[in-house]
């Protein structure tokens, strides 16, 4: 969806069936087209489509066989909030085309969307802008995630996207289940099941049970970061967010601790034991450290904080911070969790997928470490 972005001949799409049923949604398309698989598709598979003439398109599908979670997976949900958002004048989201519910084209459902030119960075640093364009992009980035989060989901039409109350506690309740299912996957090879995520696993969601958030409700992106964001070619500002799985009606305290994860989440699992440590590679280094941030380009963390607030007319930092930094490693734990039971299934490949099983462990042992240093200032505050 970048100029940037790598495709591979490996994939099993019926290009001459899905050229026939586009043409009834795409009248320029000229036959025939070819696909190409984009990445590695650890999630909803995602592919260009060019046509004869070199228009090129996206396609996200549905992957092949059987899905573990009912839940995941469901890009009829992508289309609907694409389109919704889509009618909002100047919203920065791909235009869409069609929907495709029948199987029987390619196999899942799909839907076909706008190629958008663009940068996509993927390095958390963001070494691939100059240090004078980096403070801008951060800001356009977050003033995007504040222009969503102040959009009313009934007024674009995304009554019943998502219930507006009790967000973080039926996410916990989701999350439960889905861990419980995924620990019982079998490998193909061996017939051995996935087992827990965390031996933690409760105690880290109990906690979040008891110290949710106060209600709020926007419509949450749910894994809004850089590398899901295209940039202008030659502007450091966003002109389209992409991969909209996990979008729902929630609460806006997710998407903001997500975004500014490069400053607070880069432990790695030598730290989480108490050394030293190397800050994880995936989720920015010492550029965002206050003391390089002059240097490095790089925007405070509360000064973008600021800005979301000023926008938006509330301030995340003070509402349960911390509690959100917990549920977004238990959720980021369980959804590699979810990686590992489709490598192991087969469903996914397994090239990176020692990254996943790495992860798993490092978010929930931090989020594990975080429960308990909040336990133990709450228990300082009683006893005063």
């Amino acid at each position: 969806m970048a100029t940037s972005a790598k495709g591979t001949s490996r994939h099993h799409l019926n290009d001459d069936a899905l050229g026939m049923y586009l043409q009834q949604y795409l009248p320029n398309l000229k036959l025939p087209i070819v696909s190409t698989k984009i990445g590695y598709g650890q999630s909803n598979p995602t592919y260009f489509i060019d046509d004869a003439e070199k228009t090129r398109y996206i396609l996200r599908k549905k992957p092949s066989g059987t899905i573990i979670s009912p839940v995941a997976h469901q890009v009829d949900r992508e289309y609907r909030v694409l389109k919704a958002l889509g009618t909002v004048e100047g919203f920065p989201v791909p235009r869409v085309y069609c929907l495709c519910m029948d199987d029987s084209v390619i196999g899942t459902v799909f839907y076909v969307m706008e190629f958008v030119m663009g940068r996509i960075i993927t390095d958390p640093d963001l070494k691939e802008l100059p240090p004078t364009e980096r403070r801008s992009a951060w800001f356009s980035v977050i003033s995007t995630l504040a222009w969503l989060h102040s959009i009313a989901p009934d007024s674009i039409g995304l009554q019943g996207f998502g219930k507006k109350t009790g967000f973080y506690t039926r996410h916990c309740n989701t999350f439960s289940r889905i861990e419980a299912q995924q620990a019982k996957v079998k490998d193909i090879s061996t017939g051995t099941e996935l087992g827990r995520a965390h031996p933690n696993f409760d105690e880290i969601v109990g906690y979040i049970k008891r110290n949710v958030p106060t209600d709020r409700t926007s419509i949450i992106h749910g894994d809004y970061k850089f590398d899901n964001i295209i940039l202008h070619p030659t502007e450091p500002r966003v002109i389209a967010i992409l991969d909209w799985e996990l979008s729902t009606i929630g609460h806006p305290l997710m998407d903001t601790v997500y975004i500014v994860g490069p400053y607070w989440n880069r432990v790695s699992e030598v730290g989480i034991r108490g050394g030293p440590g190397k800050a994880r590679d995936d989720q920015g280094g010492e550029v965002y450290d206050p003391e390089n941030q002059t240097k490095s380009g790089m925007p405070s963390m509360d000064e973008l904080l600021d800005e979301y607030s000023r926008i938006v007319g509330w301030d995340p930092r003070a509402d349960r911070w911390e509690v959100g930094k917990v549920f977004h490693l238990m959720r980021g734990g369980a959804i590699s969790h979810g990686i590992q039971a489709r490598t192991i299934s087969g469903q996914a490949s397994s090239e990176f997928s020692h990254v996943y099983f790495e992860n798993t462990k490092r978010s929930l042992d931090m989020a594990l470490k975080m429960v308990k240093e909040l336990k133990e200032k709450e228990g300082v505050r009683s006893s005063l």
